[in-house]
Protein backbone atom coordinates (compact mmCIF):
# COMPACT_ATOMS: atom_id res chain seq x y z
CA UNK A 1 0.00 0.00 0.00
CA UNK A 2 0.92 3.43 -0.63
CA UNK A 3 1.89 5.54 2.50
CA UNK A 4 0.44 9.10 2.97
CA UNK A 5 1.57 12.35 4.97
CA UNK A 6 -1.81 13.65 4.60
CA UNK A 7 -4.12 13.08 7.28
CA UNK A 8 -7.19 11.23 6.74
CA UNK A 9 -5.90 10.29 3.00
CA UNK A 10 -5.97 7.15 2.03
CA UNK A 11 -7.41 4.52 -0.63
CA UNK A 12 -11.00 4.00 0.03
CA UNK A 13 -10.54 0.18 -0.39
CA UNK A 14 -8.40 -2.95 0.29
CA UNK A 15 -5.72 -3.60 -2.08
CA UNK A 16 -7.13 -7.01 -2.94
CA UNK A 17 -10.72 -5.10 -3.77
CA UNK A 18 -9.07 -3.01 -6.46
CA UNK A 19 -7.22 -6.20 -7.74
CA UNK A 20 -10.04 -7.77 -7.98
CA UNK A 21 -11.91 -5.30 -10.32
CA UNK A 22 -8.63 -5.21 -12.32
CA UNK A 23 -8.87 -8.81 -12.76
CA UNK A 24 -12.51 -9.07 -13.76
CA UNK A 25 -11.94 -6.14 -16.18
CA UNK A 26 -8.70 -8.41 -17.83
CA UNK A 27 -11.26 -10.89 -18.74
CA UNK A 28 -13.57 -8.72 -20.64
CA UNK A 29 -10.18 -7.52 -22.36
CA UNK A 30 -9.62 -10.83 -23.31
CA UNK A 31 -12.90 -11.58 -24.75
CA UNK A 32 -12.70 -8.17 -26.79
CA UNK A 33 -8.94 -9.12 -28.04
CA UNK A 34 -7.20 -6.60 -25.59
CA UNK A 35 -3.51 -6.41 -24.64
CA UNK A 36 -4.00 -3.24 -22.83
CA UNK A 37 -6.27 -0.82 -22.06
CA UNK A 38 -6.18 2.79 -21.66
CA UNK A 39 -8.68 4.04 -19.11
CA UNK A 40 -9.14 8.22 -19.48
CA UNK A 41 -12.08 8.60 -17.29
CA UNK A 42 -11.10 9.58 -14.02
CA UNK A 43 -14.19 8.01 -12.00
CA UNK A 44 -12.91 4.71 -13.68
CA UNK A 45 -9.32 5.45 -13.00
CA UNK A 46 -10.68 5.79 -9.59
CA UNK A 47 -12.22 2.89 -9.27
CA UNK A 48 -9.35 0.74 -10.38
CA UNK A 49 -6.68 2.15 -8.66
CA UNK A 50 -8.17 4.69 -5.85
CA UNK A 51 -6.59 7.54 -7.37
CA UNK A 52 -8.33 10.76 -5.83
CA UNK A 53 -7.29 13.56 -7.46
CA UNK A 54 -9.40 16.31 -9.67
CA UNK A 55 -7.69 16.74 -12.84
CA UNK A 56 -9.70 15.08 -15.35
CA UNK A 57 -9.24 18.85 -17.24
CA UNK A 58 -5.24 17.70 -18.97
CA UNK A 59 -3.94 14.67 -20.19
CA UNK A 60 -4.16 11.52 -17.39
CA UNK A 61 -4.86 7.38 -17.93
CA UNK A 62 -4.49 4.50 -16.15
CA UNK A 63 -3.17 1.62 -18.29
CA UNK A 64 -3.96 -2.02 -18.01
CA UNK A 65 -2.53 -4.61 -19.01
CA UNK A 66 -3.72 -8.48 -19.95
CA UNK A 67 -0.54 -9.51 -18.25
CA UNK A 68 -0.20 -7.72 -15.29
CA UNK A 69 -1.83 -7.43 -11.81
CA UNK A 70 -1.80 -4.25 -11.44
CA UNK A 71 -2.52 -1.00 -13.67
CA UNK A 72 -0.19 1.94 -13.87
CA UNK A 73 -1.16 5.72 -13.57
CA UNK A 74 0.20 8.28 -16.05
CA UNK A 75 0.13 11.30 -14.61
CA UNK A 76 0.63 15.30 -15.08
CA UNK A 77 4.10 15.44 -12.66
CA UNK A 78 2.22 17.72 -9.87
CA UNK A 79 -0.67 15.08 -9.90
CA UNK A 80 1.62 12.50 -8.87
CA UNK A 81 1.48 13.93 -5.45
CA UNK A 82 -2.11 13.39 -5.48
CA UNK A 83 -1.66 9.82 -6.51
CA UNK A 84 0.35 8.88 -3.55
CA UNK A 85 -1.95 9.30 -0.97
CA UNK A 86 -5.40 8.20 -2.57
CA UNK A 87 -4.10 5.28 -4.96
CA UNK A 88 -2.81 1.72 -3.48
CA UNK A 89 -0.02 1.65 -6.10
CA UNK A 90 3.54 2.07 -5.41
CA UNK A 91 5.28 4.81 -6.21
CA UNK A 92 7.03 2.69 -9.42
CA UNK A 93 3.73 2.29 -10.93
CA UNK A 94 3.03 5.92 -11.27
CA UNK A 95 4.54 7.65 -13.91
CA UNK A 96 4.24 11.43 -15.14
CA UNK A 97 4.93 14.08 -17.92
CA UNK A 98 6.93 17.07 -17.42
CA UNK A 99 4.71 20.39 -16.64
CA UNK A 100 6.36 22.11 -19.79
CA UNK A 101 3.31 20.22 -21.76
CA UNK A 102 0.81 21.89 -20.00
CA UNK A 103 -0.78 25.39 -21.24
CA UNK A 104 1.86 25.14 -24.69
CA UNK A 105 0.02 25.45 -27.84
CA UNK A 106 3.56 24.30 -29.38
CA UNK A 107 3.54 21.23 -27.25
CA UNK A 108 1.00 18.13 -26.55
CA UNK A 109 1.20 16.01 -23.50
CA UNK A 110 0.42 13.25 -25.45
CA UNK A 111 3.44 12.70 -26.99
CA UNK A 112 5.18 11.67 -23.61
CA UNK A 113 2.40 9.82 -22.83
CA UNK A 114 2.22 7.87 -25.83
CA UNK A 115 6.14 7.36 -25.19
CA UNK A 116 5.26 6.02 -21.83
CA UNK A 117 2.55 3.73 -23.27
CA UNK A 118 4.90 2.21 -25.80
CA UNK A 119 7.41 1.39 -23.15
CA UNK A 120 4.77 -0.48 -21.27
CA UNK A 121 3.61 -2.34 -24.01
CA UNK A 122 4.23 -3.27 -27.68
CA UNK A 123 0.89 -4.46 -29.01
CA UNK A 124 -1.63 -2.80 -30.92
CA UNK A 125 -4.44 -4.92 -30.01
CA UNK A 126 -5.32 -1.94 -27.52
CA UNK A 127 -8.52 -0.25 -25.93
CA UNK A 128 -9.08 3.56 -25.70
CA UNK A 129 -11.93 5.37 -23.95
CA UNK A 130 -12.77 7.44 -26.86
CA UNK A 131 -15.27 9.70 -25.32
CA UNK A 132 -13.56 10.68 -22.20
CA UNK A 133 -13.12 14.73 -21.64
CA UNK A 134 -9.26 14.70 -21.85
CA UNK A 135 -9.54 12.59 -25.33
CA UNK A 136 -10.93 15.02 -28.09
CA UNK A 137 -10.42 14.84 -31.60
CA UNK A 138 -6.97 16.46 -31.70
CA UNK A 139 -6.02 14.71 -28.59
CA UNK A 140 -6.77 11.76 -30.35
CA UNK A 141 -4.43 12.48 -33.47
CA UNK A 142 -1.81 13.93 -31.31
CA UNK A 143 -1.66 10.15 -29.59
CA UNK A 144 -2.10 8.68 -33.29
CA UNK A 145 1.43 10.23 -33.74
CA UNK A 146 3.15 9.18 -31.08
CA UNK A 147 1.84 5.66 -31.02
CA UNK A 148 0.17 3.60 -33.29
CA UNK A 149 -3.93 3.45 -32.64
CA UNK A 150 -4.93 1.94 -36.26
CA UNK A 151 -5.66 -0.89 -34.39
CA UNK A 152 -7.35 0.51 -31.13
CA UNK A 153 -10.98 -0.97 -30.15
CA UNK A 154 -13.49 1.40 -28.84
CA UNK A 155 -13.50 0.24 -25.00
CA UNK A 156 -16.63 3.14 -24.34
CA UNK A 157 -18.98 1.08 -21.58
CA UNK A 158 -17.14 -1.23 -20.67
CA UNK A 159 -16.08 -0.42 -17.08
CA UNK A 160 -19.78 1.26 -16.76
CA UNK A 161 -20.67 -2.28 -16.83
CA UNK A 162 -18.81 -3.69 -14.32
CA UNK A 163 -19.32 -0.55 -11.81
CA UNK A 164 -23.54 -1.39 -11.99
CA UNK A 165 -23.16 -4.38 -9.06
CA UNK A 166 -21.64 -2.72 -6.01
CA UNK A 167 -19.72 -4.24 -3.07
CA UNK A 168 -20.97 -4.13 0.56
CA UNK A 169 -18.59 -0.93 1.06
CA UNK A 170 -19.88 0.84 -2.42
CA UNK A 171 -23.45 0.52 -1.45
CA UNK A 172 -22.35 1.55 2.56
CA UNK A 173 -20.58 4.55 1.04
CA UNK A 174 -24.07 5.75 -1.08
CA UNK A 175 -25.92 5.33 2.37
CA UNK A 176 -24.05 7.61 3.77
CA UNK A 177 -24.12 9.62 1.12
CA UNK A 178 -28.29 9.49 1.82
CA UNK A 179 -27.84 11.09 5.25
CA UNK A 180 -26.04 13.78 4.20
CA UNK A 181 -28.54 14.84 1.16
CA UNK A 182 -31.34 13.87 3.36
CA UNK A 183 -29.81 17.27 5.56
CA UNK A 184 -28.84 19.19 2.61
CA UNK A 185 -32.18 18.93 1.00
CA UNK A 186 -34.15 20.06 4.62
CA UNK A 187 -31.84 23.19 4.95
CA UNK A 188 -32.54 24.13 1.07
CA UNK A 189 -36.45 23.57 2.03
CA UNK A 190 -35.65 25.69 5.38
CA UNK A 191 -34.13 28.89 3.92
CA UNK A 192 -36.48 29.10 1.13
CA UNK A 193 -38.60 32.53 2.43
CA UNK A 194 -40.01 35.74 0.43
CA UNK A 195 -37.57 37.78 0.17
CA UNK A 196 -34.24 35.21 0.30
CA UNK A 197 -31.85 35.71 -1.81
CA UNK A 198 -31.66 32.13 -4.15
CA UNK A 199 -27.88 32.44 -3.95
CA UNK A 200 -27.94 32.17 -0.21
CA UNK A 201 -30.16 29.14 -0.64
CA UNK A 202 -27.46 27.62 -2.62
CA UNK A 203 -25.14 28.47 0.29
CA UNK A 204 -27.34 26.51 2.65
CA UNK A 205 -27.31 23.77 0.41
CA UNK A 206 -23.33 23.60 0.11
CA UNK A 207 -22.69 24.18 3.24
CA UNK A 208 -24.39 20.95 4.18
CA UNK A 209 -23.67 18.78 1.21
CA UNK A 210 -19.52 19.76 2.84
CA UNK A 211 -20.47 19.26 6.11
CA UNK A 212 -21.92 16.34 6.07
CA UNK A 213 -23.22 14.40 9.31
CA UNK A 214 -21.67 14.25 12.35
CA UNK A 215 -21.19 10.44 11.43
CA UNK A 216 -19.82 11.38 8.21
CA UNK A 217 -17.93 14.22 6.32
CA UNK A 218 -19.47 15.22 3.05
CA UNK A 219 -18.32 16.84 -0.06
CA UNK A 220 -19.18 18.47 -3.16
CA UNK A 221 -18.26 17.02 -6.49
CA UNK A 222 -22.04 18.19 -8.68
CA UNK A 223 -23.16 21.98 -7.91
CA UNK A 224 -26.39 21.53 -6.65
CA UNK A 225 -29.37 22.14 -9.68
CA UNK A 226 -31.60 24.52 -7.93
CA UNK A 227 -33.82 26.36 -10.68
CA UNK A 228 -36.69 28.92 -9.46
CA UNK A 229 -39.59 30.10 -11.52
CA UNK A 230 -43.21 30.05 -12.21
CA UNK A 231 -43.18 27.07 -12.51
CA UNK A 232 -39.61 26.29 -12.26
CA UNK A 233 -39.23 23.71 -15.94
CA UNK A 234 -35.59 23.93 -16.55
CA UNK A 235 -33.73 20.61 -15.45
CA UNK A 236 -30.04 21.74 -15.18
CA UNK A 237 -29.63 25.31 -13.60
CA UNK A 238 -28.43 26.57 -10.95
CA UNK A 239 -29.46 30.06 -8.73
CA UNK A 240 -29.99 33.44 -10.05
CA UNK A 241 -29.07 36.84 -8.65
CA UNK A 242 -33.20 36.74 -7.67
CA UNK A 243 -35.01 36.83 -4.97
CA UNK A 244 -37.81 34.38 -3.36
CA UNK A 245 -41.30 35.43 -4.09
CA UNK A 246 -44.40 33.97 -3.00
CA UNK A 247 -46.06 31.64 -5.71
CA UNK A 248 -42.50 30.23 -7.28
CA UNK A 249 -41.21 26.96 -6.68
CA UNK A 250 -37.70 25.56 -7.18
CA UNK A 251 -36.81 22.36 -8.70
CA UNK A 252 -34.22 20.89 -6.31
CA UNK A 253 -31.86 18.04 -7.63
CA UNK A 254 -28.93 17.60 -5.02
CA UNK A 255 -26.26 14.86 -4.79
CA UNK A 256 -24.29 14.13 -1.82
CA UNK A 257 -20.99 12.06 -2.02
CA UNK A 258 -19.19 9.89 0.21
CA UNK A 259 -15.53 8.69 -1.38
CA UNK A 260 -17.03 9.70 -5.22
CA UNK A 261 -19.94 7.59 -4.29
CA UNK A 262 -23.50 9.40 -4.94
CA UNK A 263 -26.66 9.43 -4.00
CA UNK A 264 -29.27 11.78 -5.52
CA UNK A 265 -32.24 13.29 -4.05
CA UNK A 266 -34.64 15.56 -5.63
CA UNK A 267 -38.22 17.85 -4.78
CA UNK A 268 -40.27 20.40 -5.61
CA UNK A 269 -40.50 23.07 -2.62
CA UNK A 270 -43.51 25.90 -3.75
CA UNK A 271 -44.01 29.16 -1.87
CA UNK A 272 -47.58 29.37 -0.86
CA UNK A 273 -50.02 27.00 -1.61
CA UNK A 274 -49.14 25.01 -4.76
CA UNK A 275 -52.07 25.22 -7.99
CA UNK A 276 -54.39 22.59 -8.70
CA UNK A 277 -51.88 21.71 -11.90
CA UNK A 278 -48.80 21.66 -9.36
CA UNK A 279 -50.64 19.09 -7.30
CA UNK A 280 -51.77 17.20 -10.47
CA UNK A 281 -47.73 16.61 -11.69
CA UNK A 282 -47.35 15.60 -7.92
CA UNK A 283 -49.44 12.95 -8.02
CA UNK A 284 -48.72 11.73 -11.64
CA UNK A 285 -44.65 12.01 -10.38
CA UNK A 286 -45.34 10.23 -7.22
CA UNK A 287 -47.05 7.66 -8.55
CA UNK A 288 -45.06 7.10 -11.66
CA UNK A 289 -42.03 6.50 -9.01
CA UNK A 290 -44.18 4.26 -7.13
CA UNK A 291 -45.01 2.07 -9.95
CA UNK A 292 -41.17 1.70 -10.60
CA UNK A 293 -39.85 1.12 -7.21
CA UNK A 294 -42.94 -1.45 -6.89
CA UNK A 295 -41.61 -3.28 -10.12
CA UNK A 296 -37.67 -3.17 -9.36
CA UNK A 297 -35.93 -6.60 -8.64
CA UNK A 298 -33.43 -8.92 -9.69
CA UNK A 299 -33.94 -10.64 -13.30
CA UNK A 300 -36.27 -7.85 -14.73
CA UNK A 301 -35.11 -5.48 -17.63
CA UNK A 302 -34.50 -1.84 -17.51
CA UNK A 303 -37.06 -1.57 -20.05
CA UNK A 304 -39.66 -3.33 -18.12
CA UNK A 305 -39.43 -0.74 -15.33
CA UNK A 306 -39.68 1.98 -17.81
CA UNK A 307 -43.11 0.62 -19.03
CA UNK A 308 -44.47 0.43 -15.52
CA UNK A 309 -43.61 3.91 -15.16
CA UNK A 310 -45.75 4.42 -18.26
CA UNK A 311 -48.71 2.28 -17.26
CA UNK A 312 -48.71 4.53 -14.23
CA UNK A 313 -48.26 7.93 -15.73
CA UNK A 314 -49.64 8.23 -19.02
CA UNK A 315 -53.49 8.33 -17.58
CA UNK A 316 -52.61 11.64 -15.63
CA UNK A 317 -51.86 13.11 -19.82
CA UNK A 318 -48.82 14.79 -18.61
CA UNK A 319 -46.46 14.77 -21.39
CA UNK A 320 -42.47 13.72 -20.41
CA UNK A 321 -40.17 12.47 -23.00
CA UNK A 322 -36.78 11.97 -21.01
CA UNK A 323 -36.22 8.11 -19.36
CA UNK A 324 -36.92 8.02 -15.81
CA UNK A 325 -34.25 6.60 -14.13
CA UNK A 326 -30.63 5.69 -14.53
CA UNK A 327 -27.18 3.49 -12.76
CA UNK A 328 -25.98 5.29 -9.62
CA UNK A 329 -23.29 4.81 -8.09
CA UNK A 330 -19.15 6.53 -8.44
CA UNK A 331 -19.44 9.82 -9.65
CA UNK A 332 -22.63 10.21 -10.04
CA UNK A 333 -23.75 8.19 -13.69
CA UNK A 334 -21.88 5.24 -13.85
CA UNK A 335 -22.44 4.30 -17.34
CA UNK A 336 -25.02 1.28 -16.60
CA UNK A 337 -28.19 1.00 -17.97
CA UNK A 338 -31.34 3.56 -18.14
CA UNK A 339 -35.23 3.03 -17.25
CA UNK A 340 -36.26 3.25 -21.04
CA UNK A 341 -37.81 1.67 -23.54
CA UNK A 342 -35.17 -0.20 -25.46
CA UNK A 343 -32.45 -0.27 -22.43
CA UNK A 344 -32.74 -4.38 -21.83
CA UNK A 345 -29.81 -4.21 -19.58
CA UNK A 346 -31.24 -6.78 -16.63
CA UNK A 347 -30.88 -5.67 -13.00
CA UNK A 348 -28.82 -7.69 -10.51
CA UNK A 349 -29.22 -7.43 -6.12
CA UNK A 350 -26.50 -4.70 -5.26
CA UNK A 351 -27.24 -2.61 -8.37
CA UNK A 352 -28.63 1.06 -7.57
CA UNK A 353 -30.57 3.17 -9.51
CA UNK A 354 -31.72 6.93 -9.30
CA UNK A 355 -35.25 6.94 -9.79
CA UNK A 356 -35.50 10.28 -11.39
CA UNK A 357 -39.05 11.95 -12.51
CA UNK A 358 -38.96 14.75 -14.28
CA UNK A 359 -41.31 16.98 -15.66
CA UNK A 360 -39.75 19.56 -17.87
CA UNK A 361 -41.82 21.21 -20.32
CA UNK A 362 -42.93 24.81 -21.70
CA UNK A 363 -46.04 24.72 -19.16
CA UNK A 364 -45.08 22.18 -16.72
CA UNK A 365 -42.12 21.71 -14.20
CA UNK A 366 -41.81 19.45 -11.81
CA UNK A 367 -39.00 16.66 -10.28
CA UNK A 368 -39.01 14.14 -8.06
CA UNK A 369 -36.41 11.21 -7.00
CA UNK A 370 -34.33 9.21 -4.88
CA UNK A 371 -31.58 6.73 -4.72
CA UNK A 372 -32.75 2.97 -4.41
CA UNK A 373 -30.52 -0.19 -3.96
CA UNK A 374 -31.48 -3.33 -5.22
CA UNK A 375 -31.86 -5.56 -2.53
CA UNK A 376 -32.87 -9.76 -3.40
CA UNK A 377 -36.51 -9.03 -3.30
CA UNK A 378 -37.31 -5.87 -4.02
CA UNK A 379 -35.21 -2.35 -3.30
CA UNK A 380 -34.68 0.09 -0.43
CA UNK A 381 -34.82 3.79 -0.59
CA UNK A 382 -31.66 5.22 0.54
CA UNK A 383 -33.77 8.57 1.51
CA UNK A 384 -35.93 8.95 4.33
CA UNK A 385 -37.34 12.19 2.95
CA UNK A 386 -40.92 12.79 3.15
CA UNK A 387 -42.98 12.01 -0.41
CA UNK A 388 -45.27 14.88 0.23
CA UNK A 389 -45.81 17.70 -1.48
CA UNK A 390 -43.19 19.77 0.23
CA UNK A 391 -44.63 23.42 1.06
CA UNK A 392 -43.30 26.50 2.55
CA UNK A 393 -45.88 29.17 3.75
Amino acid sequence: MSTSSQQGRLPAFRQDEYRERTGKLRQQMAACGMDALLVMNEDNMNYLTGYDGYSEYVPQLALVRQDDEDPWLILREIDTLCATPTSYLPQSRILSYPEKYIGSIQRTAWEPIGDLIRGLTKSNRIGVELTAKTFGIKDHAALSNSMDLSKAIDADGMIGKLKMVKSQTELAYMEQAGKIVDRAMQMGRLDMAVGARECDVGAAVVHALCKGTPEYPGGVFMLPQMPTGSPANAPHLLWSDASYKMGSQTNFELGAFRHRYACALSRTVFLGEPTARAQHLHRAALDGYLAQVETIRPGVKCSDVWHAFERAFKPYGVRKESRSGYSMGLGWMDGGGSFQADDDTIIEANMAFHVLIGIFEKDDGYIFSETVKVTENGVKSLSNMSREMQVNC
